[in-house]
């Protein structure tokens, strides 16, 4: 135990997060945090390592760029919000985060004393405005793994020891604190744990695994389908090796979280599960959250289907319905590490096998050639439309797109396109920014930018999606950290989804006969170009699909340079 009497609350906390590594703290400024800003401000004149602040400028911007820190490093962050108007304000963020297993320590204030007994520092506002009932950890509460409002300053500390923990343990997530003022200033009267160790992961027993080696030296067609394998390097070159040793095509679907298998590797299986369900006699879902869509319309009843994860049922979803033969709780790299080296010891004394494999390998890289080859067309086909056609834009993008960049989306009716053109991708070089709820996108890639700041990052965004950004804050917060990255606004001058459901739903219907489609348009169209320039940054509309390029290239110069980027191209509706 290390005695921490001398220390206030904002020292301990501080302190804490100093000896958990975490290199950053996302912050949208609250009038709570001053004791923790003049520590900071102490760190620094005294030289002291410790967390980086970020001031954000908007909660969901700091709870996005602590998504995108998360996912391209696999560290923990902090976060720090304003009470329960904070909270609020980044409980669609928070949510995200929850679904998507991203770690982080998220903190808010609140007052307990409320001015009474000498605490005039707190502020007429937390009695007026700031306060509400069972405070900031309440709200906070259904979109977290945990959440706490800490009641004592005696237990300030190991709550803050127990937050870092539980974000990082498996299933990791979001976890919530609520940290009265008065205990940010007030000297601590307790001691705290000295270990800051971090929980290990879960690892799969053998026995599943040496049945899961049996299964796939058995099957005649095994299909591997996945989600989430890419957030780990380590995760893409051992399903790459699995795929190979069995002779096995492995789907990125329904959303890839990452890169998750190499795009250009010929045993790549595309983006769309289904296909394969009628052929495959064995499925292995490795960290696939919904491998399919309707759960209901999986593999016949013979095929086995085998689910490796860390969280496999996936508690927290209020249905999943997904058939289950084998269902092993993991870490998803070290389950596969003893799969694959199962499989070697297996396959290496039966020749069948081996002939087997390669006949299927074959079969596969003739299927993913043929596949790649019609979406090439495709794109080259509508080069020239006057209205841009996104298959084109990507093809484009991925041209230009250097080996090492990070890209990060949040689109919805161009994701396919961004999936199948964008080949260059590398493992570790994508993250989906997609996450239920719109207005992420910005805040991932700042954290990613700041998570891999030698890297070009590279974000894009369809314009519905950028107007439920805080774009302002976002392009402010580049500016004032020097995180200059790349937008491309995907603009088809709507949202186009809402459009589609109504033709798909009344493709005979009024909204069809009189090109009316409510909540689809976004009119008139903003000069979105304008507003990265308002920042000191470089903006530029496209409106000539053969300008695509050129102005991509112009943009990734200014990128380069250390300043933001946005070209807002416009696409056909």
């Amino acid at each position: 135990m290390s005695d921490i009497q001398e220390q206030n609350g904002a020292e301990a906390m501080l302190e804490i997060l100093r000896n958990y590594h975490v290199e950053y703290i996302f912050a949208s400024p609250g009038s709570e945090w001053p004791p923790l800003w003049e520590q900071l401000a102490k760190q620094k004149a005294l030289g002291q390592p410790g967390p980086h602040y970020v001031n954000t400028r908007h909660e969901n911007l700091a709870i996005g760029m602590a998504m995108g820190y998360a996912k391209v490093t696999g560290r923990l962050p902090a976060v720090l919000l304003h009470t329960t108007v904070g909270t609020l304000h980044g409980a669609m963020a928070l949510r995200a985060a929850y679904h998507e297993q991203v770690p982080m320590v998220v903190c808010a204030g609140e007052s307990v004393g409320f001015g009474e007994g000498g605490g005039d520092y707190v502020g007429f506002q937390w009695q007026r405005f700031l306060a509400d009932r069972g405070g900031p950890a309440r709200m906070a509460d259904p979109y977290v793994k945990w959440s706490f409002g800490v009641n004592t300053k005696v237990v300030l500390p190991g709550s803050i020891h127990r937050a870092c923990q539980l974000a990082m343990a498996s299933p990791q997530g979001p976890v919530f604190l609520s940290i009265p003022f008065e205990y940010l200033v007030e000297e601590m009267v307790s001691t705290a744990p000295a270990s800051y160790t971090l929980p290990t992961q879960p690892r799969a027993d053998t026995q599943s695994l040496e049945e899961i080696a049996r299964l796939l030296t058995e099957s005649q067609n095994p299909v591997i389908i996945t989600e989430y394998a890419g957030q780990q390097r380590a995760g893409v070159e051992k399903l790459v090796e699995l795929a190979e040793l069995v002779g096995a095509p492995v789907v990125e679907s329904q959303v890839p979280g990452f890169v998750n298998f190499p795009r250009t590797h010929p045993l790549h299986g595309g983006y769309e599960a289904r296909p394969y369900l009628k052929e495959a006699d064995l499925v292995v879902l490795v960290a696939a959250v919904g491998p399919w869509y309707p759960p209901s319309a999986g593999p016949g009843s013979t095929t086995k289907v085998v689910v490796i994860d860390d969280n496999p049922l996936r508690a927290d979803a209020p249905y999943w319905g997904y058939q289950a033969d084998i269902c092993v709780t993991s870490e998803v790299v070290s389950a596969l590490s003893t799969l694959v080296q199962s499989l070697k010891e297996r396959i290496a004394r039966n020749e069948a096998f081996i002939q087997q494999r390669q006949q299927r390998s074959e079969r596969w890289s003739r299927r993913n050639q043929e596949r790649r080859q019609a979406w090439r067309q495709e794109a080259l086909a509508v080069k020239d439309r006057t209205a841009i056609d996104t298959r084109w834009l990507c093809h484009e993008i991925n041209q230009v797109l250097p080996q090492d960049a990070l890209v990060v989306q949040e689109t919805i009716t161009s994701q396919a396109a961004i999936l199948r053109y964008l080949e260059a991708l590398q493992p570790g070089g994508y993250v989906n920014g997609l996450s239920g709820g719109l207005g992420l996108g910005m805040g991932i890639a700042l954290g990613a930018k700041c998570a891999a700041p030698d890297k070009l990052v590279m974000a894009l965004i369809g314009d519905g999606s950028f107007n439920y950004n805080p774009v302002l804050a976002a392009l402010g917060c580049a500016q004032e950290c020097r995180l200059p990255m790349l937008t491309v606004l995907f603009n088809n001058q709507g949202y186009l989804s809402m459009k589609m459901g109504t033709q798909q739903l009344y493709p005979q219907g009024w909204a069809m006969k009189t090109d009316t489609f409510y909540g689809a348009p976004i009119t008139p169209r903003p000069d979105y170009a304008s507003l990265a320039r308002a920042f000191d940054g470089y903006g530029e509309t496209v409106e000539d699909p053969r300008e695509i390029r050129p102005a991509l290239q112009r943009a990734l110069e200014v990128v380069r340079g250390g300043k933001a980027a946005l070209v807002d191209v416009v696409l056909g509706r």
